[in-house]
């Protein structure tokens, strides 16, 4: 199973380029990033789930996508 996006997540933070290819990895950057706030938690809770195969992909980067813009 491919867990990959179809189209990774690429933003700017601090001066560098962002790429997060995959729920596990929007969850460690959530997680480590520690912003906060309704659609970072919302976020954080959806990577998480489509990283142990609980929620879709699609969905989880939708939530990304939210919580990282």
């Amino acid at each position: 199973m491919n867990n990959e996006w179809q189209k990774p997540v690429r933003f700017r933070e601090d001066g560098l380029l962002i790429t997060v290819a995959t729920a596990a990895q929007a969850r460690t950057w959530l997680s480590s990033a520690r912003k906060g706030g309704r659609a970072w938690e919302e976020a954080l809770d959806k990577c998480s789930a489509a990283a142990e195969g609980r929620l879709s992909n699609a969905e989880a980067r939708k939530a990304f996508l939210k919580a990282a813009h």
